[in-house]
């Protein structure tokens, strides 16, 4: 996770640097700095950054409320100004402003170097880059090659990770239609997840891969986990735009960190059946799947298909060849427990209608329905298909 404004601040702490405004929103993430002199110039942010000022290039009160206000537009983490010939002091209508933002405002006098800061922030913001992709790494190695343990195990101890914790996988995949949003969008995303966790769950892994956001907690129940999600969900959903959906799959919390791929591939299964069920409201963990553990678990795949194809074989070929509906059928009256009546009023027809269907799917399958083994053999297959 990008390094957050405090951890810079405290650097440099003898520098007498005064906050104005945003003093309660200091566990922001900082990606970059970038010296800002203008309106036009504050265009360029693209969130994440650390604005600095001397209002060389300002002519005018206004103009500086104004670039600031762009600033803030932009998502930068917060705002330095040089107080000195050019800003003499900050005028109290911009703290304002920038305190009901609660958008950190932080002043240094002429005396202090604002080159010395920015170079000291960006060796801290390397080395936390550095941190973060040697990390991300190191999950990598520890989801593709779980038996290599020398290629992950090290180091990530070297960053404090005991093996001995447990490791919770959740997968985020935000789609636009059928498709992976664009990577500026998904980053965007992702630095809006990492600006939020930051501020009370530092030590959360988080990298893309694969399309997707994934987020690597640890020591944390899976519920916990769901339910941090799950609020984060709410957070992010008014950036989503109107053919964007988000999905969030958590895979099972590991006994230790050899098990962080098997996590992963629970998020995998999890995010999957979401995508099937366009289940895009909520965030669902592993353990709250049922019977659909004991099929995403499987890893022979050859057979889960062979028991698809062979409960649903012929009626697939017959739905093809006939233009008819009685798969549809079959999954809507075992939804209803074999009720003819309800499954009649869900697909708007009269009883008789799916009686006849029902022996008719009878008559193709081979299957007596009215056996409650053929009807639970039939929804294991309705179930495969979701994850298939």
């Amino acid at each position: 996770m990008a390094v957050t404004l405090r951890k810079l601040l405290e650097s440099v702490e003898e520098e007498r640097i005064q906050i104005l405004a945003g003093k309660n929103n200091l566990d922001r993430a900082v990606r970059w700095t970038h010296m800002v002199e203008s309106i036009e110039i504050s265009t360029f942010l693209e969130g994440q950054e650390i604005a600095f000022t001397t209002g060389a290039a300002l002519k005018s009160e206004e103009d500086f409320f104004e670039m600031v206000k762009c600033i803030i537009n932009n998502q930068a983490t917060a705002i330095i100004v040089n107080i000195g010939p050019y800003i003499k002091e900050v005028p109290e209508k911009i703290i304002k402003y920038c305190e009901e933002r609660n958008f950190p405002l932080i002043t240094v006098p002429w005396e202090t170097h604002m080159a010395h800061i920015m170079q000291i922030f960006c060796l801290k913001i390397t080395e936390e880059d550095k941190a973060n992709m040697e990390l991300s790494s190191a999950v990598k190695n520890a989801i593709f090659f779980p038996t290599q343990e020398d290629l992950y195990i090290p180091a990530l101890e070297r960053y404090h990770y005991s093996p001995g914790w447990s490791y919770c996988v959740a997968a985020i995949e935000i789609l636009e239609g059928a498709q992976p949003v664009e990577k500026e969008r998904r980053q965007r995303f992702q630095k809006y997840i990492e600006n939020q966790l930051s501020y009370r769950y530092r030590d959360v892994i988080i990298f893309e891969q694969d399309e997707e956001i994934l987020l690597i907690f640890h020591q944390m129940a899976d519920e916990e986990v769901k339910e941090i999600l799950q609020q984060m969900m709410r957070q992010y959903e008014c950036m989503l735009r109107k053919e964007e959906k988000s999905y969030i799959g958590i895979g099972r919390c590991t006994k230790n960190m050899k098990c962080i791929a098997k996590s992963y591939r629970q998020a995998q299964g999890v995010l999957k059946l979401q995508k099937r069920r366009n289940q895009n409201k909520t965030a669902v963990v592993y353990n709250e799947l049922g019977l659909y553990k004991l099929l995403l678990a499987m890893e022979d795949t050859e057979i889960v298909r062979e028991y698809y194809m062979e409960m649903m074989g012929p009626l697939l070929k017959y739905d093809e060849a006939k233009q008819t509906d009685y798969c549809k059928v079959l999954e809507c009256y075992l939804n209803h427990d074999g009720s003819v009546k309800e499954a009649a009023e869900e697909l708007y027809v009269h009883r008789n209608t799916i009686n006849k269907k029902i022996n008719k799917i009878e008559e193709i399958t081979g299957f007596n329905l009215s056996s409650l083994d053929v009807r639970a053999r039939f929804k294991i297959a309705f179930m495969i298909q979701e994850i298939l």
